[in-house]
């Protein structure tokens, strides 16, 4: 039987509710809202999903002023249940003014101040739900998802571990345990538990799209083809499920069809800025820059604090010999990052200063770079090529560069003409032209046709006994 408590906070929620649904902004396809209340979803009268109460989501569709459709949920619910992120916020708050005790309010809040990067005031926020009960599983497992953004892992683990103790059959509690496993480079023990969390709900579209990314890096690729092919065939609208598709296809190198999964991606969520960013480089690698630029400007407008985006950009700015912009993106991803940046962003703002010939500035960021990732292919591919070919004496080492060039292409298992051809210039300007040649050629077998040019020009070069030079680097894409 209910308390009285209990019967008083719901009944002032569903006051509260009244009245905010009457004077919260209209609602618009891309908008990031937040469910309300739980309700089934429906397809004319059958029912054929469900939503729950302080669920965050993306609106992919709207059926004139009363009904909306969300990314990852089939079927429609009404708009008058879902509210913007900061009418829900003010929703939860007066919830919480009314009633002190109101556990679920703090929680959704909470949730919504993680979707708004505010991670310590998300925190706050559990913590006093936690208070006032700490038998929620739900509470531990999102406390966990909140520790894992605040760099807290093992705080993480041990909250989901609470979440999985109070209720073993939360698959929710398994896929959070399996995000924070994956996020530590723990790909085969993040496997495990998005296993379990599909056994435990088979249909949730979102399980397969995180055990296909986890697959994916860890090198099961036609395992991860088909569980995105699953979460696809579960529920199309996912932008998730084909951009992952996407990266599949950039992975084997078949620019056409991660385009198409690229676009379909867009398709479904045209204001999302991680699809855009995605799209924009899909474009750029199929050589189609002011393309890519225009994607990942909107990504940018749309998500002003999207590393990824700042980074992509400013490749596409050395691309377009706009090296100054470059750098300033660089470093706006840097500033993102918490100030130290990632391997990959600082090689790539070694590359831009290299084009500029600010060889000094190159090879400290370099330098800083292979500090923090001396395991990242493409890091130690940059600066290996840079060590070979730079035009200024004083910044070549052909002996450090055959050392880097040799770790790369064994990291990527001797299969990519960008790093052998890396390779081929280190050992050429050290001196050992007969291996160079060898190597030149394995990179021009393996080119692209519509790249073999370029690799077989250094080809003839090496025959000649002559190294390569050139202030044009080799980003980390």
């Amino acid at each position: 039987m209910l308390s009285h408590n209990f019967k008083y906070a719901s009944l002032l929620a569903c006051l509260i509710l009244f009245v905010f649904s009457t004077v919260v902004g209209a609602q618009e396809v891309g908008d990031r809202v937040c469910v309300t209340a739980n309700f089934p979803t429906k397809i004319k009268e059958k029912k054929v999903g469900e939503v729950f109460e302080g669920s965050i989501h993306t609106i992919i569709a709207t059926s004139g002023s009363k009904w909306c459709a969300l990314e990852g949920v089939n079927g429609w619910l009404p708009l008058e249940y879902v509210m913007n992120l900061g009418d829900a916020e003010d929703y939860y708050s007066e919830r919480i003014k009314g009633n002190e005790k109101d556990y679920a309010a703090y929680a959704h809040r909470g949730m919504i101040h993680r979707e708004n990067e505010k991670l310590q005031e998300a925190l706050r926020d559990i913590n006093n739900s936690l208070r006032i009960n700490n038998e929620n599983a739900a509470s531990w497992s999102n406390r966990g998802v909140v520790n894992n953004e605040l760099g807290n892992r093992q705080q993480a683990v041990n909250d989901i571990a609470v979440a999985i103790r109070l209720n073993k059959n939360s698959a929710r509690a398994y896929y959070n345990l399996g995000n924070v496993l994956y996020a530590a480079g723990a790909h085969d023990e993040a496997i495990k538990n998005y296993d379990k969390a599909i056994e435990l709900r088979p249909a949730e579209a979102w399980f397969y799209i995180n055990r296909a990314s986890a697959k994916h890096d860890a090198g099961y690729t036609d395992d991860a083809r088909k569980d995105y092919a699953k979460s696809i065939e579960i529920n199309k609208r996912i932008s998730d499920s084909h951009i992952g598709m996407s990266n599949i296809y950039l992975s084997e190198n078949d620019l056409d069809k991660a385009l198409e999964s690229a676009e379909r991606a867009v398709d479904i969520q045209p204001k999302n800025a991680v699809s855009l960013n995605h799209r924009g480089w899909v474009l750029y690698k199929l050589g189609k820059v002011e393309e890519a630029m225009f994607d990942l400007n909107r990504a940018i407008n749309y998500a002003p604090r999207l590393q990824l985006a700042y980074n992509n950009r400013a490749v596409c700015n050395v691309a377009l010999g706009k090296l100054d912009e470059a750098i300033e993106d660089y470093d706006r991803c840097i500033e993102l990052s918490g100030g130290e940046g990632t391997p990959t962003t600082l090689s790539n703002r070694a590359v831009a200063f290299e084009a500029k010939m600010e060889y000094k500035k190159a090879m400290a960021d370099f330098e800083k770079a292979l500090e923090l990732g001396d395991s990242v292919p493409e890091v130690l591919n940059g600066l290996a090529w840079f060590l070979a070919v730079c035009p200024e004496e004083d910044f070549r080492d052909g002996k450090k560069a055959v050392e880097y060039a040799k770790k790369a292409v064994g990291i990527s298992g001797d299969k990519d003409w960008n790093f052998i051809d890396t390779l081929a210039a280190a050992l050429a300007e050290n001196g050992d032209f007969e291996a160079a040649v060898e190597s030149q050629k394995k990179a021009v077998e393996l080119a692209p046709e519509d790249e073999k040019s370029g690799y077989q020009a250094r080809l003839e070069l090496y025959q000649s006994k002559k190294p390569y030079r050139s202030n044009v680097g080799k980003s980390a894409e």
